[in-house]
């Protein structure tokens, strides 16, 4: 047997009852059928892809947050913004007025 430690672990009747039928249909323990649903269920969620599509589902959700602020007016394009203050920075430094 791997290294095992006992936890405790309050159930509904219901969850330990179908735990126990499908346990004795499949001929396995209560405790081997919890720890493969354990096992299922933190592979799901370390899943790389499922954080970057929560990650996105957040910015998405974010953005219509904002944009709903903003009352439909979107945010001017960051990248613009950026080369337009670099390109008055290189004729400030040349000495010359735009």
């Amino acid at each position: 047997m791997q290294n095992l430690q006992r936890v405790n672990l309050l159930l509904e009747r219901r969850q330990r009852e179908a735990l126990e039928r499908l346990a004795a249909q499949k001929n396995r323990s209560v405790s081997d059928l919890v720890r493969e649903y354990v096992t299922a269920g933190l592979r799901e969620d370390t899943d790389p892809r499922k954080e970057r599509a929560l990650a996105l589902e957040r910015a998405r959700e974010l953005s219509a947050r904002i944009l709903k602020r903003r009352k439909g007016k979107p945010l001017p394009d960051a990248v613009e913004i950026i080369e337009q203050a670099r390109e008055e920075r290189v004729h400030e430094l040349l000495g010359r007025g735009r």
